[in-house]
């Protein structure tokens, strides 16, 4: 008789070779889950440790500090550069409107809607620049006197560099708005009405102008209609509801948890991830994996211009994938348009990104970013000439889902976990793929419904 305590136990089937990458993605999703819930507990122990981390202030250059250490575990090489900028440069724009509207008002008054017309499309060329299309105006009042940090690491293959992925991030923080957008009564009376009286103010400029372009008393002494001179009048009155526009932003930061500060956990993650491969004795053959954390990325993509100005000329063959407000799984999307739609990222690198993503059961598309949205880092890797695309997971309308970030309620718990597991499986994908050197294949990925339901084939018969 035998006893059933020591009954050999039978082997488990051995899997078809075909079935093998199935039994293999398996393991990294779960892998990925794991390094998700670091990259959560990485961000939460920042913010709990240094609060808001506005562009550089103190609290950024020692989480830089911080970001600097977690990855020197994991690389071969950590670096970190100085960065100098005016911090008010980004806001400076809606402080000198509330100068300019009732200049423009005088003018109009005194008969002199040309000169009115000409500080207005001056302004607006500057404000367009620096707030629109991040291309900020070389000023004499504007002084760089705040410092950044910027870290970045590398990780490096085992053989000859013949790819390099950048994975990239920001840490410091937004300012906060001190008017809620979402409070719609609100946001109308101390923005949007302020904004419409300047907008109005010059539009009047234009009129009266071309007025006395056409009756040829442009630069004649002259008077303007009764009903024109009571509309100056009223706009003029109306300075004190611009002024509001002065104190649009807080001094006060976001916590910046999903923007951005876990994306910089996940770029740490995936250097522990890669290193832990290394360590297992299969690492990278040929490709190059640097991990970047910019600062002053809320204030125009400062950190990242001065980065890419400096090293885009020295990488080999480079793609980068940013990371920018991870939340929500359901929103997985990767831009191929930046800084509100102006500036074109690599259509096809975030096409093949939805791909793999999709290929792994995921959700995913490609879209262009939300005009009056801002901009994200891959912006300045793709004017520096480098194929780049940027993985979000926000809400962008407002009354789809929580829109949290830039508020005081953008804290960890209002990151789904999920959402940082899948784009961290997108990214760990990403890399394979470049070091197999089959990233533009057109061969399709593992369809969904196989990931799912796989039919398990043996090689040979079991007793099972």
């Amino acid at each position: 008789m035998k006893l059933p305590l020591f009954r050999s136990r039978t082997k488990a089937p051995v899997l078809d070779p075909s079935q093998e990458a199935h039994r293999t993605q398996k393991v990294e999703t779960l892998k990925a889950g794991r390094l998700a819930g670091l990259a959560l507990g990485f961000t939460a122990s920042l913010i709990d440790r240094f609060g808001a981390r506005l562009a550089g202030s103190e609290a950024a250059r020692n989480v830089a500090q911080e970001i600097g250490s977690s990855y020197a575990p994991f690389c071969d090489n950590v670096g970190q550069s100085t960065v100098f900028f005016d911090t008010r440069a980004h806001r400076l724009p809606l402080e000198i409107a509330v100068y300019v509207y009732p200049l423009m008002g005088v003018l109009l008054l005194l008969g002199l809607p040309y000169l009115g017309l000409l500080i207005f499309c001056f302004f607006l060329w500057y404000a367009g620049s620096e707030l629109y299309f991040y291309k900020p105006m070389k000023l004499p009042f504007k002084k760089k006197t705040e410092e950044g940090c910027n870290v970045h690491a590398i990780l490096e293959p085992k053989d000859t560099v013949r790819h390099t992925v950048v994975f990239t991030s920001h840490h410091d923080s937004a300012p906060l708005f001190t008017y809620n957008s979402l409070d719609r009564f609100s946001y109308l009376r101390m923005v949007a009405f302020p904004v419409a009286l300047f907008l109005l103010s010059g539009i009047v400029c234009l009129v009266q102008t071309l007025s006395e372009l056409f009756d040829r008393v442009l630069m004649l002494p002259n008077r303007s209609s009764l009903g024109m001179m009571l509309l100056q009048l009223l706009l003029l009155a109306s300075t004190p509801m611009v002024r509001k526009l002065r104190s649009f932003f807080s001094k006060e930061g976001s916590p910046g948890a999903g923007d951005n500060l876990v994306s910089v956990g996940m770029t740490v993650q995936l250097a522990r991830y890669f290193h832990w491969k290394k360590s297992c004795n299969t690492p990278l053959d040929h490709t190059r994996l640097v991990f970047c954390s910019f600062d002053g990325e809320e204030i125009g993509l400062r950190g990242s211009k001065a980065w890419f100005s400096e090293h885009a000329p020295t990488l080999i063959d480079p793609i980068v994938l940013n990371f920018d407000s991870v939340y929500y799984p359901d929103r997985l999307t990767f831009l191929e348009r930046d800084v509100n739609g102006t500036v074109p990222l690599s259509s096809r690198l975030a096409r093949r990104c939805v791909h793999i993503a999709r290929s792994m059961g995921y959700e995913a598309e490609s879209e262009s970013i939300p005009r009056l949205s801002g901009g994200t880092d891959a912006a300045m890797a793709s004017r520096n000439g480098l194929e780049a695309c940027t993985l979000t997971a926000v809400a962008w309308d407002d009354h789809s889902k929580p829109s949290v970030y830039h508020t005081k309620d953008d804290v960890v718990s209002a990151i789904d976990p999920k959402a940082v597991e899948m784009a961290l499986s997108v990214g760990i994908r990403l890399v394979e793929l470049v070091d197999a050197e089959r990233l533009w294949d057109d061969a399709p990925e593992q369809s969904k419904e196989e990931e799912q339901e796989p039919n398990l084939a043996f090689s040979k018969l079991t007793h099972r």
